[in-house]
């Protein structure tokens, strides 16, 4: 969020953040924010530049699969720093702030997120069963159906993933009857049951331990 602190602040509270987590907002990474709540804390002022670079670092480099993480809040409540500047530099600072911050993620439980995309499919009435089951046969959903002009509308949400084949699918099901369009809609929470194996599959592939560390392996 590049605008001045003031600003930052304002629209931040007008989003539903309360104003005192709001004066207290260090830095915004992406989706992620940095709350310093220390008080008082020596040396901190001339080594936050150090703690949010780690900060950062940690989030551009999930503990689950190395992944970018999102729609974060994490608080800084304290720190000791040495009294010698000398061990309070990058090679200390960074790897300790990344290391408090990935076990955090892990402590509360993060979960994997994938990239979902809006379809419109556009169909004469009596395809319409078959192509809303299109949908819902990809983990997706299907949020509403209406009439416009002689077609049936049928709109719903489904994982980028799934979405694979699905032009020659809905082609199929509908005897080529049907248009449809997709858009970007963000990210979504992946099912429960399916986070175990995607995230497995992305260690291996990226030459990582196939274990998920606990918190406690951080320190």
């Amino acid at each position: 969020m590049d605008m001045p602190e003031q600003e930052r602040r304002e629209a931040l509270q007008e989003a539903g953040m309360d104003k005192d987590t709001s004066q207290n907002v260090e830095t915004i990474h992406g989706t992620n924010v940095l709350i310093d709540d220390t008080k008082g804390i020596q040396h901190l002022n001339e080594t936050m530049e150090l703690v949010v670079e780690g900060w950062e670092e940690a989030l551009d480099d999930g503990p689950l699969a190395a992944e970018p993480v999102q729609g974060t809040l994490i608080r800084l409540d304290d720190a000791r720093l040495h009294e010698d500047a000398i061990h309070r530099g990058p090679a200390q600072v960074i790897p300790a702030v990344r290391q408090a911050v990935h076990r955090a993620l892990i402590d509360g439980r993060i979960s994997m997120l994938e990239p979902i995309q809006n379809v419109r499919i556009d169909v004469p009435s009596e395809h319409m069963g078959p192509a809303s089951g299109e949908i819902q046969g990809r983990r997706g959903r299907v949020d509403d159906m209406y009439q416009e002009g002689d077609l049936m509308v049928v709109e719903g949400v489904a994982p980028v993933e799934e979405m694979i084949g699905f032009a020659s699918d809905i082609r199929s099901a509908t005897e080529g009857r049907a248009s449809w369009n997709t858009e970007n809609a963000g990210f979504q929470v992946m099912a429960d049951n399916l986070q175990p194996e995607t995230i497995r599959e992305i260690r291996e592939r990226k030459g990582m331990k196939l274990e998920l560390p606990a918190g406690v392996d951080y320190f």
